[in-house]
């Protein structure tokens, strides 16, 4: 199926972006994880769909700590003394 290969390559160039450390990296993983899970969805592979149902959850708390970080070094680098 064509919804795999396309999940494929999110994953890809989302790991590219990781090692990059851009934080946009964890859209592509949320949208190779929701391709994922539609994917195992449809060919009821359940243990893909459940993976891929916390990946998705790990992924928003990925972004949510790389965010939260970025904004606390901003902090930290406006401080005058």
């Amino acid at each position: 199926m064509l919804i795999s290969y396309i999940a494929a390559l999110f994953s890809i160039i989302g790991v590219w972006f990781n090692i990059q450390k851009k934080s946009y990296c964890w859209f592509l993983f949320m949208a190779s994880d929701s391709l994922w899970f539609a994917y195992s969805l449809n060919t009821n592979q359940w243990a893909i769909t459940i993976m891929h149902t916390l990946f998705i959850c790990v992924n928003f708390y990925g972004l949510y700590k790389w965010n939260k970080k970025t904004l606390i070094n901003k902090e930290t680098n406006n401080v005058k003394i």
